[in-house]
């Protein structure tokens, strides 16, 4: 799989006093003409530029500017923040002067008041919330008031007009505990690539939770992280979504009737962006049918705005936002053990002893009579669960942590998926440190184009498109496939193989782009193809999403959204441009 060419945009430095301001701009600076020379001036941030940052440190601020004065204007522009002059609305910003006092038009007084109800709100962590991200939220918010500090504090720097993501999906908060499924890791990735392009997350679930929050902080948030289900249900909630986007689904009941203004919601519909590990998958490719209650085939979305308000790890089809996770960071770290010192064994790759009860597994048989060959080991990590047991003959190691079972997957000679879970990304952890892998298919006459490459049809599609000798396919209902699949791949000596797309310069690349996006122009150009109006969600989904209770209640009657006071001599607060 090879990547696009894609350019980042280049994020603002991020600095507590002049030196370390310097040190920085030094250091950004060298990435960009190391890029320029490696690329023809092609400005996509290079692993060997990250690599020499050490030796960068020695650079003096005047070649420095040297090279400022050298570069394009688009280059210069982002570090115009750099030099410490106050925007003309925001002089005389002094954030112990009472918030009435605060300049007419200064964005970040408005900022530094939101981040500071937020914050409080934060610390009494008197509302519903997710106990463990607290101290994360608490610090996140603290270090961002500096951003919107006046130039002359002492503790000001500098940082994007809007450094904060805040994100109501469980993953992310995860990603706060070390957690390890496929979404975690993806999650673990995206976010480390946010701090280095120079912004921040707070997780604030549950439900109700990032939505107070999101009234609260308007002039702060770049954008709203969340899963498909929280979006549809704020999309079709009056009280939510704001009032001029509000449309009820296809053939629905309108929920706004009846609802009076100063109770409807502020939430600016194109600031809600999906992260979701699966993507809106079409009917014939998905279980879609039973839970959007889909009835038809063909691409659609479950973001009444397009698939482009869907991020994913993988390069799906349509319009959605490829947004892949680096394993380099990890991975790398981690040496290669040569093939002939290897343990002469097979590694199941599976987490529960439920998995091999699933309709689509190999029969039991197939694992005990794997367990039988003499001449290698069958290993699993496998946690057994109460009523689920293992196929007869499999023992298992218990559960490990990340780093033992990194150093087990580099020992043995190949990793064997058995049908779950899908689209894995150990896969590609094994892959990195020259592991082959073994997949099942479970149709004879699969399909691996278009959206069936992420079908059902096999445990992962994209791993058995990379071919051999890294992985090796075998059908699911065949005993003799698997085990020739696993004596061939167990026989393979492999270099360590990373896709290209899953490298650290090509996902800054892709998150930089995503970033850059001016989602309220997409949002216009979307209205304008759709005749001014805001595109109806797909008849049915929002029915079948609460029939089966997965969408959030709709806000109770009489709730008013959360906004920023209106102060005297200042312009209304809490809107954000819709």
């Amino acid at each position: 799989m090879s990547p696009r060419p894609y350019s980042t945009p280049l994020p603002k430095p991020i600095s507590r006093n002049f030196s370390q301001r310097r040190n920085l701009c030094i250091l950004v600076l060298t990435l960009f003409v190391l890029s320029f020379l490696l690329l023809g001036l092609h400005p996509k941030v290079q692993q060997g530029s990250l690599d020499n940052l050490d030796k960068l440190k020695e650079w003096s601020s005047d070649k420095a500017q040297g090279i400022v004065d050298g570069l394009p204007t688009q280059i210069q522009g982002w570090l115009v923040d750099l030099q410490k002059v106050e925007k003309g609305e925001c002089r005389g910003w002094n954030r112990l002067n009472p918030p009435e006092n605060d300049p007419e038009g200064c964005l970040k007084a408005r900022q530094y008041r939101q981040t500071m109800r937020v914050l409080e709100r934060e610390e009494k962590a008197e509302h519903p919330h997710w106990y463990f991200t607290k101290q994360h939220n608490i610090d996140t918010l603290k270090d961002i008031l500096e951003c919107f500090l006046p130039v002359n504090d002492p503790s000001w720097k500098p940082c994007h007009e809007k450094p904060l993501i805040l994100s109501g999906w469980w993953y992310t908060a995860e990603v706060i505990t070390g957690a390890t499924t496929g979404e975690v890791i993806w999650q673990s990735s995206v976010t480390k690539q946010l701090k280095m392009l120079g912004y921040s997350f707070i997780a604030v679930g549950p439900y109700l939770n990032w939505i107070e929050v999101a009234e609260m902080m308007p002039d702060v948030y770049h954008l709203i992280w969340n899963s498909d289900l929280d979006t549809v249900s704020c999309v079709t909630d009056p009280r939510c979504i704001a009032k001029e986007h509000y449309t009820s689904p296809e053939d629905a009941e309108d929920l706004s009737i009846g609802v009076p203004d100063e109770e409807r919601g502020v939430i600016p519909i194109w600031a809600l962006a999906i992260v979701d590990y699966w993507g809106s998958r079409p009917r014939e490719t998905s279980n879609n049918r039973y839970w959007w209650g889909l009835t038809e085939d063909g691409d659609w979305s479950y973001h009444p705005l397009g698939q482009e308000w869907i991020a994913t790890p993988w390069p799906l089809p349509g319009g959605h936002c490829h947004l892949p996770y680096s394993i380099e960071e990890y991975c790398l770290k981690m040496p290669i053990k040569p093939h002939e010192e290897r343990r002469n064994a097979a590694l199941i790759l599976a987490k529960r002893s439920s998995y091999f009860h699933y309709h689509c597994v190999s029969p039991p048989e197939f694992w005990t009579n794997l367990t039988q060959v003499e001449n290698f080991e069958l290993l699993s990590t496998v946690e057994e669960e109460e009523g689920k047991p293992l196929p007869e003959g499999l023992v298992t190691m218990g559960k490990q942590t990340r780093e033992d079972y990194e150093a087990l997957v580099g020992s043995v000679k190949a990793l064997v998926g058995m049908g779950a879970p899908p689209i894995s990304p150990s896969i590609y952890t094994a892959l990195c440190q020259a592991t082959p892998v073994v997949i099942p298919y479970f149709q004879q006459d699969y399909r691996m184009d278009g959206w069936w490459l992420y079908s059902s049809w096999s445990q992962h599609g994209p791993a058995i498109a990379l071919g051999e000798p890294y992985v090796y396919k075998y059908y699911s209902e065949n005993y003799t496939d698997l085990e020739d699949a696993v004596r061939r791949a167990m026989d393979s000596s492999i270099e360590r193989y990373i896709p290209d797309d899953m490298k650290l310069n090509y996902a800054l690349s892709q998150l930089g782009q995503y970033l850059s996006r001016d989602l309220h122009a997409m949002f216009l150009q979307v209205l304008a193809k759709n005749d001014g109006t805001i595109p109806k969600l797909k008849k049915g989904a929002r029915e079948r999403c609460y029939e089966i209770e997965r969408c959030k209640a709709i806000l109770e009657v009489g709730r008013r959204p959360n906004v920023p006071p209106k102060l005297p001599g200042l312009r209304e607060e809490g809107k954000k441009e819709i």
